[in-house]
């Protein structure tokens, strides 16, 4: 499959034979319904969390599974009638973190401040994080470690992602 063809289907210049769908959804590892459904909702401000160089394919593989497991978990809320937390984003963000630790320091209790926590222990960051409106999904991974986005939705707010190894999922 050419780099022209790909541009023609996302263009809506031409459609893929059953054949291509098929291999398409297939490379991607998501279901044929997902590449011809509503295509309503896109990933930006992807940042990867790698163990070692992955491939782009890679990365629009896990892209794809993210963009389909958060059409599912939305879907869900809507069916069973659940408000899904609008992100409660902190006015400061996003805290410039470049590379001395006293600027995390000063993002964290910024953060902190922001969302009235305090300075005892988080018990459960999943669960805090979902209270303010970030989406946690976790996923079977191998070359990547995880990543963080904003799904964009025809419609709708934003909504930031964090996505994990499930092998990892108690040590993140």
């Amino acid at each position: 499959m050419t780099a022209q063809a790909i541009g023609k289907y996302e263009r809506n210049e031409s459609m893929p034979s059953s054949g291509v769908l098929i291999a398409l959804a297939d490379a991607l590892g998501v279901s044929v319904d997902y590449l011809v459904g509503d295509q309503e909702m896109v990933l930006e401000s992807v940042e990867f969390r790698k163990k070692k160089i992955t491939s782009k394919r890679e990365e629009a593989q896990l892209e794809a599974r993210v963009l389909h497991m958060l059409e599912r978990y939305l879907m869900v809320e809507e069916l069973l009638g659940l408000l899904s937390v609008e992100w409660d984003k902190p006015r400061e963000s996003p805290y410039p973190v470049v590379g001395d630790i006293s600027e995390a320091d000063r993002a964290a209790c910024s953060l902190r401040a922001h969302w009235g926590l305090g300075l005892d222990p988080i018990p459960n960051l999943v669960e805090l994080l979902e209270e303010r409106g970030v989406k946690i999904l976790s996923v079977d991974l191998t070359d990547i470690d995880g990543l963080t986005a904003r799904a964009h939705r025809t419609n709708h707010a934003a909504v930031p992602v964090i996505v994990v190894n499930r092998k990892d999922w108690g040590e993140r």
